[in-house]
């Protein structure tokens, strides 16, 4: 207290000189320094330039009194400590109250009692003395403080991550989800200015980063994974933390003697501080967390506690998540299982097994790509039946060479038999399409099911899973007994197919039996009767069949019929169509069946012709006679069965007579008969030129005179006579003959033509009828085009005349076709219009220059209203689309009236004049 005494200084404040000097002699009796001021300004000015330890302050003073010199006093951060005791002769209590509220710590009453001022102000001393003490150590104890509280707050932000991360494990379930999760927590709640989690590679000894979060995170990163000492083989934490399987921490990294570029770049980004924590799974280390913080020092022994305690949680998640994912793996499978034996109990077709089995992979066991194969051991060659998440280029690429070049999974599983699994595919990739595309998509874990019939391995499925190490064990025991369910599911369809083919098919030529023939007969039958067109079945009989046996075996024999059933099958284009019925009976069936002539012609040209040739068995060229019995629909039956038997009793009919086939039908033999002795016939008169052009006249209707010609063919037969196109012309075209005859048409019409015109005579324009058969020919544009030009000179004026139904069958190629001709200066006429089926917006599309209405509607105009609308109808269309209007069939002056009336242009009939050789109509002209 003495040197408290003897340091204190006490500034005195009164307006009177006397009361100053008074408690100036006190103060310095007790040892104190004092200091006077007679107003409150020169106090204030005194305490700001010196602050004394007490302030003695009159209350009762002119201008600024102690109240506001105290408030002054404390509102000064310099003075605010200063303890103020107000000396005053006001004893009341509102005074007092003011004076506290202004600040006064005591109070002395005037006349000051010298005691009184000595116990107040040594207790304001020892007050103060004692607030000097607690500021001199507050210094300490506010350092020791904050130590404590960043400390804590540095354990509670390892809390914070603690318990963010313990709040994920429980509701995420993904492992890729709870690495980045956790490293999102360690540097939003921890703080860290870093956190990076690696996956360790056993066989590579790499760590791989695969999730990061932080300032840099993505440069540290590339760092890090290029860095040699994170592997346990190198000196870094990361490598320590494998090696030792325990944290490991760096709390200076300035402070390391080595790192090169990457401390510097370590350095640069901030961090002082580094801790990696070893993340195990049943005991073996899985990955790596590491963490970096921004100021060194930072991890001690509580951090490094809860640290630990956070890489515990994260493995247990990953140990969880593990295990989630190998049930939902097996799970998969299972469902994969139950889903193919579900069809397995539904599918009766190998290849529709197969398909499924790929469809069912995708969707219940979300394989992102699979490919199933049907394996040809005889032909040594793989195809692909279904595949999910390759190109078709890459599921097509595989074949037997392909799994002989590789050495993989494909190859392994046929020699084996067994399931086959590579966990890695990139380390063994070489060629092959499924791997390269799999690799592309991140699916380095593959396994290749065998399926297998009778011990071979017959189709093959391959699955392909993301990433690596997808297949264990327990996955390969699931696959084999999957495998082994699809491989008794294919052996019980191929059982069933040999069945089904024994009942329907022959053993030995591989032919339909009766039964299946039949069957299909019958499906033709009726799918032809709507069409009104016949079905026929013929029988054929190979004759003397039993002397081959006899004399050259049985196996000569049955390779004999082989030979026959390959030469039927080549003959009639459809192996369905024909079958084996007996022991040396075969059966044929032909649809689409117009005239009876169809089947005799198929039998002449194709059939015989192809048995024609000798066969060669045993060493031995055999010529055979075969007998054939024809049976057609509906009229010798409206279904197989009836066919079929009508059909051997007309092969019966055959082997009892010279003929090589007979029909059911006996007015159907003579009428084949007859049409093929005119085929023959006709066949004759076109190579010794026994055909004429008749000419019809088409007549203007306003001007009757002759405007056009109509080119009529007819045949001139030695022992026949003149014989009428209606006879011959179907089968020309039944024959294909109509396309050699037409071209003499085409060309007899042109030189006719240009024969008139050399004479002086003015020919009008000739119409020549064009068939279905010529318009379809290729060359049909060039023929007309060659044969108008066939003299530059004297160009033939030609017009052809074609029916509705034929430019109907292929409108478009038609229309085309006729422009072409129609640019050359032909004219294109509409021959028979009202009778076909053609749109009109095609007929306002067709190059055409004429419509020749048809005579049935000439002919009952006189006698139907309706005939006599169609009529004008036509005209006033054809007019409209600027086309004349020519009526064929015009016989009586009645009917020349009426068109004239309704204004058709021309007219062609037997009013006028019947088709006339060309020589008189070469006289008319003259005429």
């Amino acid at each position: 207290m003495n040197e408290a005494k003897k340091s204190a200084r006490i500034l005195v404040v009164d307006d009177e000189d006397r009361n100053r000097r008074l408690l100036v002699a006190m103060l310095e009796a007790e040892g104190y320094s004092a200091t006077e001021a007679a107003d409150g300004a020169q106090a204030l000015e005194l305490a700001r330039q010196n602050p004394p330890d007490i302030v003695l302050l009159d209350i009762m003073m002119p201008g600024m009194d102690g109240y506001e010199v105290a408030r002054a006093l404390k509102a000064d951060a310099a003075t605010q400590a200063i303890p103020v005791v107000m000396v005053t002769a006001l004893d009341d209590r509102e005074s007092r109250l003011r004076g506290l509220e202004a600040g006064a710590e005591e109070f002395v009453t005037k006349p000051v009692d010298r005691n009184e001022l000595r116990i107040r102000v040594r207790n304001l001393l020892r007050l103060k003395e004692f607030g000097d003490f607690l500021a001199n150590h507050n210094h300490i104890l506010e350092e020791q403080v904050q130590e404590r509280t960043a400390k804590v707050m540095r354990l509670n932000r390892v809390y914070s991550v603690l318990s963010g991360i313990n709040t994920l494990i429980v509701r995420v379930h993904d492992r890729q989800e709870l690495f980045n999760a956790a490293c999102r927590i360690a540097v939003e709640h921890g703080n860290f200015r870093m956190a990076w989690i690696g996956i360790f590679d056993a066989v590579t000894q790499d760590v791989t980063p695969v999730a990061w979060a932080g300032e840099s995170a993505e440069e540290l990163t590339r760092i890090k994974s290029s860095a040699r000492d994170d592997t346990p083989r190198g000196k870094g934490a990361v490598g320590r933390a494998i090696r030792e399987r325990r944290p490991v921490f760096n709390n200076d990294i300035a402070a390391q003697s080595s790192g090169g570029p990457r401390l510097k770049e370590i350095l640069k980004l901030g961090f002082r501080s580094q801790i990696t924590l070893p993340l195990l799974v049943d005991q073996t280390v899985v990955g790596t967390l590491t963490m970096y913080a921004g100021e060194p020092n930072f991890f001690d022994g509580e951090e490094l506690s809860l640290l630990t305690e956070l890489a515990g949680d994260i493995s247990f998640a990953l140990d969880h998540i593990g295990k989630q994912e190998k049930i939902e793996k097996l799970s998969r499978i299972r469902a994969v299982s139950s889903g193919i034996n579900a069809a397995i109990v539904r599918i009766r077709e190998r290849e529709l097994l197969l398909k499924e089995t790929c469809r069912i992979a995708v969707e219940h066991g979300k394989f992102e790509m699979v490919w199933v194969g049907s394996l040809d051991p005889e032909k040594q060659e793989v195809r692909p039946v279904a595949w999910s998440g390759f190109s078709p280029d890459a599921a097509r690429l595989v074949s037997w060479a392909t799994i002989n070049a590789l050495r993989g999974t494909l190859f392994e599983a046929i020699r084996t038999r067994r399931p086959v699994i590579d966990n890695d595919i990139d380390a063994g990739l070489q060629g092959g399409g499924l791997r390269q595309e799999a690799v592309g998509k991140g699916c380095f874990s593959t396994v290749c099911m065998p399926f297998l019939v009778d011990d071979r391995v017959v189709a093959l499925c391959v699955l392909f899973a993301p990433g690596r190490g997808f297949f264990d064990a327990d996955e390969l025991a699931l696959l084999d007994e999957l495998a082994a369910d699809v491989s008794f599911a294919l052996a019980y369809i191929a059982k069933e197919e040999k069945l089904n083919y024994l009942a329907y098919y022959d053993a030995l030529t591989g032919l339909p039996n009766r039964t299946l023939f039949c069957d299909r007969v019958d499906n033709l039958v009726r799918s032809h009767a709507v069409r009104q067109e016949s079905v026929a079945v013929v029988t054929l009989n190979v004759e003397r069949f039993r002397f081959v046996n006899d004399s050259l075996g049985r196996q000569a024999g049955d390779a004999l019929l082989k030979l026959i059933a390959e030469r039927l099958r080549d003959a009639v284009g459809d192996e369905d169509s024909v079958a084996r019925t007996g022991s040396d009976t075969f059966a044929i069936s032909l649809a689409g069946i117009t005239a009876g002539a169809n089947v005799a012609h198929t039998l002449e040209n194709k059939i015989f012709y192809a048995l024609s040739r000798p066969f060669a068995v045993a060493g031995q060229e055999l010529r055979l006679a075969f007998k054939c019995g024809v049976a057609l629909s509906p009229d010798d039956g409206s279904d197989a069965e009836s066919l079929f038997r009508n059909a051997e009793a007309a092969l019966q009919k055959a082997k009892a007579s010279g003929d090589k086939y007979m029909f059911y039908a006996p007015q159907m033999n003579a009428r084949v008969a007859e049409i093929l002795s005119l085929e023959n016939k006709l066949r004759i008169a076109i190579v010794d030129e026994q055909f004429v052009l008749h000419y019809q006249p088409k007549v203007d209707l306003a001007g009757n005179r002759i405007t056009g010609l109509e080119a009529l063919i007819r045949w001139i037969s030695p022992d026949m006579g003149l014989v009428q196109p209606a006879q011959f012309i179907p089968i020309l075209e039944e024959t294909g003959m109509i396309l050699e005859v037409g071209q003499w048409v085409l060309r007899q019409a042109a030189e006719d033509q240009r024969r008139w015109r050399k004479q002086g005579l003015n020919p009008p324009r000739i119409a020549v009828n064009i068939s279905s058969l010529q318009l379809r020919q290729k060359g049909f544009v060039d023929l007309v085009l060659k044969v108008i030009a066939a003299d530059k000179d004297n160009p033939a004026e030609i017009d052809l005349e074609i029916t509705e139904s034929v430019i109907m069958e292929d409108i478009e190629e038609s229309i085309l076709k006729l422009n072409v001709i129609k640019a050359m200066g032909v004219g294109i006429e509409i021959d028979d219009f009202g009778t076909g089926y053609s749109s009109l917006s095609y007929i306002a599309r067709m190059p055409i220059t004429a419509l020749k209405i048809d005579r049935s509607f000439i002919a009952e105009m006189t006698n139907s209203d309706d005939n006599m609308m169609i009529i004008s109808t036509i005209v006033t269309l054809a007019h409209k689309l600027n086309l004349r209007v020519v009526a064929e069939g015009v016989e009586t002056e009645e009917q020349r009236g009426i068109l004239k009336l309704l204004k058709c242009d021309e007219t062609q009939g037997y009013l006028f004049s019947r088709p006339l050789p060309a020589a008189v109509i070469e006289a008319m002209l003259r005429a």
